[in-house]
């Protein structure tokens, strides 16, 4: 049976001198903490600039890229932001990295409902964009499991149910360390100890080169088989769709169904991150209640050295809320509840008092950029 190329629509419109916006989503790897330069040495830069390079001169295509990498972000959580950060972009090729940061979390199911929702919204685009997963490196060793190596069955899985492709990084960088008689000290960052993670400029280009050649694999299938389509249809879920209708609700913006109680403040915006529209600054006793109809509530909040614990409820029953403190800052994403009925809801949050051991500056605050919720798709 012949193997059908999996980028049909991105190589059609490469050949047809159109625009080709290629989306990169993941975590800290896919914005390239580690490089000399992201702008110009990351793997994402270093991939798009090839795709100008080799095919514009030729077709006279527009490859252009787009970074919807958020640092720290699990799939579960960025595929709410999807509505945001890459559906307004007409994605064409999408890459999605996850399996780093996924892989610490204890409900796995939850994982599959991350990169299934992701897929299949991504699917449900206007521009139908091609969808790639890809398996992400770590030292050897340092992973726990029993490879030592991260684990990518979920992700291969996922992929699998939906004809999607998935490239391994992992196993393309070691083995090209192994034959040129190098190890994972070769391509680690220097300036963090016992990284095993990030990845310097060598690493960046060996995980470049890697997606270069499952590339050009995939326009020889595309010239063997320039009629042989893969099938463009979703199958049924593989374990629900539940996070294929999301949005995001801005607490920051005037909203019926939200109520604060307190001295919430807006953040000054030049100190809000690029992926947040708004910080909503809380302090000690500040509440806040949100009616939603939906089968999932999370939010998106920024932690940092000053931040504050979150006390949540949800409809009358107390959950394990946000948790803001942290030695670095970043944007970070809280699971509050999936899987609950399609009726309408009730979270309340507050901000808790200063941990004495955790915060040691004046003025604590919890800070929060979104709620999030999947409204189903009678609801969306």
């Amino acid at each position: 049976m012949n193997e059908p190329c999996r980028i049909f629509g991105t190589i059609e419109r490469i050949r047809a001198a159109s625009f080709v916006n290629v989306v990169y989503m993941g975590g800290s790897l896919t914005s390239a903490a580690g490089v000399g330069n992201a702008a110009v040495t990351s793997w994402r830069r270093l991939f798009t600039r090839h795709l100008y390079e080799r095919y514009h001169p030729v077709y006279h295509c527009q490859p252009s890229e787009v970074m919807a990498g958020i640092g720290a972000m699990e799939s579960y959580g960025a595929v709410f932001t999807i509505e945001r950060n890459v559906r307004p972009n007409l994605p064409v090729l999408v890459f999605v990295e996850f399996s780093v940061n996924d892989r610490g979390a204890p409900d796995k199911d939850l994982v599959r409902k991350g990169i299934e929702g992701i897929i299949r919204q991504l699917k449900s685009c206007d521009t139908r964009p091609d969808v790639v997963l890809i398996g992400a490196a770590c030292r050897p060793g340092s992973a726990d499991t029993d490879s030592g190596l991260v684990d990518h069955s979920i992700h291969r899985e996922v992929a699998e149910h939906y004809g999607v492709p998935f490239v391994d990084v992992q196993e393309y960088i070691l083995k090209t360390l192994a034959a040129r008689g190098q190890s994972w000290d070769d391509i680690s960052v220097v300036f963090e100890n016992k990284d095993p993670l990030h990845l310097n400029d060598y690493g960046n280009r060996l995980w470049f080169e890697c997606l270069r050649e499952w590339f050009e694999d995939q326009w020889r299938l595309y010239d063997l088989n320039p009629t042989l389509r893969p099938d463009a249809a979703l199958p049924a879920p593989l374990v629900s769709d539940e996070l294929q209708y999301t949005k995001l609700v801005d607490p920051a913006r005037r909203n019926k169904q939200i109520r604060l109680e307190g001295q919430w403040e807006k953040k000054d915006p030049g100190l809000v991150p690029w992926y947040l529209d708004h910080l909503l600054v809380g302090r000690p006793g500040d509440r806040l209640t949100f009616r939603f109809q939906g089968t999932a509530i999370g939010a998106i909040c920024l932690v940092y050295g000053n931040g504050l614990k979150i006390e949540a409820r949800l409809d009358g029953r107390d959950i394990a809320g946000p948790y803001t403190n942290f030695g670095i800052e970043f944007g970070k994403f809280f699971m509050l509840g999936h899987g609950l009925e399609n009726a309408e809801h009730v979270l309340e949050l507050e901000v808790g008092a200063p941990m004495s051991k955790q915060n040691k500056l004046e003025d604590p605050t919890a800070q929060i950029g979104y709620l999030t919720v999947a409204t189903g798709p009678e609801n969306g």
